[in-house]
């Protein structure tokens, strides 16, 4: 019988070390972006190829974005609940000079209230994703 080959994935993805703070989980993944308009098709084939992240995490995708085009930066955040969230995974693309990226970082809570120390996690995450991949030193 004659069967499909898997298609390799579209997205290489940066995944950061599982960071635990109190039963808390922060892991941060980024990918190259040319185009803010891909985002949206980018979120979906993350969540499909990541199905337990959108199953299980209270935050599945906080997120920032920076590209260079034309000579301009194009930048934005959102974030999916977690008030503040995106502001400070942008603020860490700027302040390291991270340009033609979207990162997206996953909160699986733990049930125990860890207050801004998760502001630390979600900014320690997006360093080590970018570092792995390279975008920064």
């Amino acid at each position: 019988m004659f069967r499909q080959p898997r298609l390799l994935q579209k997205y290489i993805w940066n995944a950061s070390e599982v960071i635990v703070d109190r039963k808390s989980k922060f892991q941060a993944r980024h990918v190259e972006l040319k185009n803010p308009d891909e985002i949206p098709q980018i979120l979906d084939a993350f969540l499909k190829e990541h199905k337990s992240i959108s199953r299980a995490a209270s935050h599945p995708h906080m997120l920032a974005w920076r590209v260079e085009k034309d000579k301009q930066t194009i930048q934005g955040f959102k974030d999916n609940g977690e008030k503040g969230a995106g502001m400070r995974i942008l603020e860490t693309l700027i302040k390291h000079n991270a340009t033609n990226v979207l990162i997206i970082v996953t909160r699986w809570y733990g049930g125990n209230p860890i207050g801004s120390s998760r502001y630390r996690h979600i900014v320690n995450s997006t360093l080590n994703s970018l570092r792995i991949g390279n975008k920064i030193s």
